[in-house]
């Protein structure tokens, strides 16, 4: 696996398995995603978040 990034709280990971999309998952809201690059995979986590906001 590759080194983590985190984004607003939420680990976003990628395997080392070349073409692997990266992935995340937030457990405290069942949140999840897998995205082709690492600003797709936060920008997937900002619009999560925000609907958990306005929920």
């Amino acid at each position: 696996m590759t080194q983590s990034v985190i984004h607003r709280g939420i680990t976003i990971r990628q395997f080392d398995v070349p073409c692997t999309p990266y992935v995340w998952t937030h457990d405290e809201t069942d949140g999840h995603g897998t995205a082709e690059t690492l600003d797709q995979a936060c920008a997937q986590i900002d619009a999560h978040l925000a609907k958990q906001e306005a929920a």
